[in-house]
């Protein structure tokens, strides 16, 4: 990480895992990366990211892959695996990295300007996403 950082809003806060508890039941394998039928209907967004746009991450996906925001917006990565896998939110371009978010874990960031900002896990690069400001 660059020691200077762009003028972002970041929250990093973990889920109560009270709000959680019975609620993400399915589980996946690290073989199965399927992004076409992501089922996030068991995630839930929590406090902290009530009103924003969420990026669920689950079954090693991204959902949705492409979220459409207005600049000056924030979004929410939630990290609703079942198991203990971790994941990131990285830029490409390197303007923005959530570090590990663990299961139940929340990452919120702004988009202060207008652009296409491509992204991914840096533990599973296979994990692609894109968030569009307009």
């Amino acid at each position: 990480m660059s020691a200077s950082r762009p003028l972002v809003v970041v929250a990093r806060v973990a889920v109560p895992a009270m709000l959680l508890a019975g609620v993400v039941v399915a589980s996946s394998c690290i073989s199965d990366h399927s992004t076409s039928s992501v089922n996030t209907d068991d995630c839930i967004a929590p406090p902290a990211a009530a009103g924003l746009p969420v990026v669920f991450i689950k079954q090693f996906a991204y959902a949705p892959a492409q979220l459409h925001v207005r600049a000056g917006d924030r979004v929410a990565w939630v990290n609703c695996e079942s198991d203990r896998t971790p994941h990131t939110a990285t830029a490409d371009d390197a303007s923005f990295d959530s570090g590990l978010l663990n299961p139940n874990e929340v990452y919120i960031r702004s988009f202060p300007s207008t652009g296409t900002v491509p992204y991914h896990c840096g533990l599973h690069p296979f994990m692609k996403a894109t968030v569009v400001v307009e």
